[in-house]
């Protein structure tokens, strides 16, 4: 508490038993120009400043050194960064030299089979850094009669060659990207970092060189060397930085592709240094694996995950790898070469300290006892052992130093009298009011907690499964149950309940009639809720067998638009658990689960109406659309890239039942569905609409090596749902226009048999008008005698 100390010359803001004293004391004449004032005391804590310049000073020049270390360490670590990601982009530059070697001499040799495993081989044998080797062809090109022809070698662990054909249905080189890349660009790729399933099953990069037929230019396939992944991890674990530190590298998505002994224990090509950032000790983290991710060049202080601080220097690997190389060096080593100096500079500065400091405590001694005494009584009025008799203190400060310590004195003096009045008053109201803040706060904090889980669930068995276990798991509950009302209001059905019973008594359909079984019964009848505080005393409870431990329990109602759907059944093992602030907590809580639980239920009621109009608008299309084809002669059509005509219409039903799944399909001359080259091949596209196939386009390719590529599909597809679109668009402008002429002459002809004055003029203008609208149709109007016998 900062209560003002009033001066001699402001004595209206004292307090008034102090005020009092100050007048009726009266002062000796003369006095007052011979004492001795504290503002002569006072310079001499000038000597004090000294010492404070000195420590300073110190922390200066510690601080001086330390910033010129971190550059240095900024500059050696930068560097020695720049050199380590040199050294991986040289091993893997020197690597796509043997394929690009590799790929020029299939281009102008014309190789046999035995030739091409020799030439495999010999590359392995005189390259030791390369753990595999293949040649890859496109379909046909190494022999005519074979589809694939990819030999390929590998390193076994015990020095010698394994060979491996590539080339195989299971496999598919043509799928991956090794091959599909160089194929794409015209360049040597290297590839991702991959598992190699085909050959050596071991981590790897490969470098694939495309080679062509020398004449035509056409591509031919690819060359490759295989580089055992583990030789770049090596060359990371390898990597000193200090004595503690670490080296990682990542890929563009912030894979760890490789790290240190010292950097942690995690799963390289599984776990991510992003998520790793997540954890609480990461700071600054997330930012360097970003720039890092972006191919970034830089220096960045920052925090790793086990929370130590680190000075880390990265750079891109480059060649368009996506890798980015990190040294981590811990900040403590840095600092730990500052610590001797300022060891040294603090024992100088202590000794320094401790000779002024008896300087000045002899010669500061007549202020600092008076001050002490003030200490202490201050520490006194803190620990509240000053007390009262008629308003005064018992033990008042005695100073008589004649000068401002005097009045400091009577003014403490009084501040303690007014403070431990007050104290008196106000410390059990405040911690008694503290206290019910802070349970308040905790459990209004826990039911907003809760509901805002619950808000987000629009599943109903969801709903109420998560509601009572979160229910029970923030308020520590010996049971938590749900009870909903059953259609004919005759039971509490129990839904959801948590507790080691619970998944018994939901075996059972556990249920309690509304109005005449348990504090649920009574909740459910009557809207309010219901307390058991003593189960064994109360009357209402109702004794469940699975719950034995069950001393207090109160049931909330589940209230919507002032209709009760059921109940919140809370039980614990505390007698007299609830009390009325609870009462008023938990409603607030079941309030927000009965609000849950009708958006829920309108949820699913919306999603079920939402089902069955789309179902019956798509039974209505198709009817549709069955009757638009067959009013038509020809219901195809063909354009030759001159001119359209229709056709008949030529889809089989194997065809028409391999439409019906909505995917595109590749039809050969003989109508069969496959993929293989060499026969000309059918684009068939389904025209769709809500789900059903109205028809397809087809779009047929004379060259028979013409091959449908994945955006040649998407662009048909694309236009196929335009089409279908318009086609569905039209239809019902077609509709709506028949619909409007039909209505209109029905309007015309009631207008013209309205106009007519008599009996036979209204039966003459009605036969013309049926006659005129049903164009020929013989018209009989007649009237019936109903004779009664």
């Amino acid at each position: 508490m900062n209560t003002p100390v009033p001066s001699s010359s402001s004595k209206s803001t004292m307090p008034a038993p102090a005020a009092e004293n100050r007048k009726t004391r009266p002062r000796p004449k003369g006095i007052r120009k011979s004492l001795s004032r504290l503002g002569i005391k006072l310079p001499a804590i000038v000597i004090s400043l000294l010492v404070l310049a000195f420590f300073v000073s110190t922390s200066l020049s510690v601080k001086a050194t330390q910033d010129a270390l971190v550059e240095t360490i900024k500059s050696e670590l930068s560097s020695q960064t720049l050199s380590k990601a040199d050294l991986i982009r040289s091993n893997l530059i020197w690597t796509r030299g043997v394929a690009i070697d590799l790929a020029a001499a299939a281009e102008v040799t014309k190789y046999d089979q035995d030739t091409i495993l020799n030439t495999i081989q010999n590359t392995l044998v005189h390259n030791e850094q390369i753990f595999g080797s293949a040649i890859a062809y496109e379909p046909y090109q190494f022999q005519p009669d074979l589809y694939y022809w990819s030999p390929y070698y590998s390193r076994k662990l015990i020095g010698d060659l394994k060979f491996t054909q590539l080339g195989n249905p299971t496999y598919d080189y043509f799928k991956w990207d090794w091959y599909k890349l160089p194929k794409e660009r015209g360049v040597p790729v290297l590839s991702p970092v991959y598992l190699d399933k085909g050959g050596g099953n071991i981590w790897m990069v490969t470098w694939s060189a495309p080679f062509f037929d020398t004449q035509t230019k056409a591509f031919k396939g690819v060359a490759t060397t295989n580089i055992a992944f583990s030789q770049t991890q090596k060359i990371i674990s390898d990597i000193i930085v200090g004595q503690k530190g670490y080296a990682f590298l990542i890929d563009q998505k912030g894979t760890i592709l490789g790290i240190g002994n010292r950097g942690g224990f995690y799963q390289p090509m599984e776990d991510s240094m992003l998520s790793i950032a997540q954890v609480a000790k990461a700071t600054e983290w997330e930012a360097l694996v970003k720039e890092m991710t972006a191919s970034k060049t830089g220096f960045a202080s920052a925090t790793d995950a086990q929370g130590r601080p680190m000075f880390v220097a990265y750079a891109p690997v480059g060649l368009e790898t996506g890798w980015s190389l990190a040294l981590a060096f811990p900040q403590n080593e840095v600092f730990e070469k500052t610590a001797q100096l300022q060891n040294t500079l603090v024992i100088y500065a202590s000794l320094v300290a401790i000779i002024f400091g008896v300087i000045l405590y002899l010669f500061t001694l007549t202020i600092t006892q008076p001050l002490r005494r003030l200490t202490a009584h201050a520490s006194r009025l803190s620990a509240e052992e000053l007390q009262l008799v008629e308003g005064k203190l018992i033990e008042p400060i005695q100073i008589h130093t004649r000068d401002e310590l005097e009045d400091l004195a009577e003014a403490f003096n009084q501040m303690a009298t007014n403070v431990a009045l007050a104290f008196e008053v106000l410390e059990e109201k405040v911690a008694d009011r503290t206290r019910d803040l802070e349970r308040s706060s905790l459990e209004f904090a826990t039911i907003a907690e809760v509901a805002r889980d619950i808000t987000i669930i629009r599943d109903l068995d969801t709903l109420l499964n998560v509601s009572v276990n979160l229910v029970r798991e923030r308020f520590n509950y010996y049971h938590v149950g749900l009870f909903l009302v059953d259609d004919r209001g005759e039971y509490a059905v129990l839904r959801a309940a948590s507790s080691m019973a619970a998944q018994q008594m939901l075996e059972q359909n556990y249920k309690l009639r509304v109005g005449q079984e348990g504090l649920v019964g009574n909740a459910t009848r009557t809207g309010q809720a219901s307390i058991a505080l003593d189960v064994g005393a109360d009357a209402v409870h109702f004794q469940n067998p699975l719950l034995p431990e069950t001393h207090s329990e109160i049931a909330l109602p589940l209230r919507s638009h002032s209709i009760t759907i059921g109940a919140l059944d809370i039980q614990t093992t505390v007698q007299s658990a609830f009390d009325e602030r609870d009462l008023k907590i938990l409603q607030l809580l079941a309030d927000q689960l009965a609000s849950a639980i009708e958006n829920a239920q309108l949820a699913k009621q919306v999603t079920e109406t939402l089902a069955q109009l789309s179902s019956t608008y798509r039974i209505q299309a198709q009817q549709a659309w069955q009757a638009a084809v067959k009013q038509r002669e020809q219901p195809a059509y063909e354009y030759d890239g001159l001119q359209l005509r229709a056709i008949p219409a030529h889809v089989n039903d194997e065809l028409r039942k391999q439409l019906e799944s909505g995917k595109p399909i590749i039809v050969t001359e003989k109508g069969e569905a496959r993929n293989k080259t060499g026969a000309k091949k059918t684009l068939m596209v389904p025209l769709r609409i809500l789900n059903q196939v109205i028809g397809v386009i087809g779009l047929e390719q004379e060259n028979p090596d013409h091959y449908w590529t994945e955006d040649d599909i998407a662009m048909v597809q694309a236009a196929a749902n335009r089409a279908a679109l318009t086609l569905e668009n039209t239809r019902l402008l077609e509709e709506s226009q028949r619909r409007a002429i039909k209505e209109r002459a029905i309007f015309e002809a009631t207008a013209r048999i309205g106009s007519a004055l008599n009996i036979e003029n209204i039966l003459h203008t009605t036969a013309e008008e049926i006659e005129r609208v049903l164009n020929g149709s013989e018209v009989i109007l007649q009237f019936i005698n109903d004779k009664k016998s």
